[in-house]
């Protein structure tokens, strides 16, 4: 099915007046319990004629409220829509004493969070549809981790986008990265911001984002103007340390195996996030993989030009076949 994407002529009144009234006469925010206690926040919203429905998990120091605009599309589409805030991010609980710094135990508590999404609401409220799977950078990593280890149950197909098979860590090999930041949580520092990075700049312009869209950029970075939920923007010496643990279980012959649906790996052309020939690495490993290439976008594809972005949607609605 083709749908067409909101134009960047008039990008945030549409956003406001169309796009989210949209979303919301289908559905409704809430919050379950995670499994260590404290809510998980969440979205869920139901197409008019529905084909089937799609998980969201997003990427670092983002929200499921960032990807409204791709909510719109997949409803239009036919999608029911299920998203989560990942733990330490948007409207779900913090850990740590700094609510701009992303704080994490183990990358395997994003996992059970998702798991317990997955199997208690998008599940029964998908209503029997096939469920599809849409990820992007750190929830890519998320993704597919959860597709190996469970075998990818409940889904159909998965598309991840720019995701973090293998973070980008200021160009330093993971080794290296892995050994400071344990060194660090070692002295008692898990919870402090790695060395070098900053926190949550209110004058950050579209040109050193990783979006495309200046519209599409503005109108997300106004947003965590406004609201100090959406302000996380550095990662801790623990949050690191996990991040670079998990590379070799995805990367993993064995692992790669047991992902048994097709997937569509959406790689940017620009991305200094994570590092692209990891991509190759890995779809190259699975049964049924296949990469594009986007040209004209940055890590956050999604955040492109109108005529990348149209692209980039039709890609993923002829792989999801809807």
């Amino acid at each position: 099915m083709s749908v067409k994407i909101i134009s960047t002529d008039n990008y945030a009144e549409t956003m406001k007046n169309t796009v989210e009234p949209y979303i919301f006469e289908r559905g409704h925010d809430g919050y379950f319990k995670s499994f260590k206690g404290g809510d998980i926040h969440f979205y869920s919203f139901k197409a008019d004629e529905p084909k089937g429905g799609i998980v969201i998990s997003h990427g670092f120091t983002e929200s499921a409220e960032k990807f409204f605009e791709m909510m719109y599309y997949f409803l239009k589409a036919g999608l029911n829509v299920f998203a989560l805030d990942h733990r330490g991010h948007g409207k779900s609980l913090r850990q740590g004493n700094n609510p701009e710094y992303v704080y994490l135990d183990s990358f395997d508590d994003y996992i059970r969070d998702f798991k317990d999404f997955v199997e208690n609401t998008a599940v029964p409220e998908n209503g029997g549809l096939p469920l599809y799977l849409y990820a992007h950078s750190m929830g890519g990593a998320v993704a597919a981790i959860y597709l190996e280890k469970y075998q990818c149950l409940h889904f159909t197909k998965a598309v991840l986008t720019a995701p973090m098979i293998y973070a980008n860590t200021a160009n330093l090999p993971h080794v290296i990265t892995g050994s400071i930041c344990g060194i660090l949580n070692a002295l008692g520092q898990g919870k402090g911001k790695v060395p070098g990075s900053g926190g949550f700049d209110a004058s950050r312009t579209w040109e050193t984002s990783n979006a495309t869209s200046k519209e599409r950029f503005d109108y997300w970075h106004n947003k965590r103007i406004e609201n100090v939920c959406y302000q996380h923007s550095t990662p801790t010496n623990k949050w690191v340390l996990e991040s670079v643990k998990i590379s070799p279980f995805i990367l993993n012959d064995e692992n790669c195996k047991k992902i048994n649906i097709p997937v569509l790996l959406c790689q940017a052309e620009e991305d200094g996030s994570v590092v692209p020939s990891k991509h190759n690495v890995f779809i190259d490993k699975l049964s049924d993989g296949k990469l594009i290439k986007f040209e004209g976008s940055r890590h956050e594809i999604y955040l492109s030009p109108d005529n990348v972005l149209q692209y980039y949607l039709d890609t993923i609605l002829s792989f999801l076949g809807v």
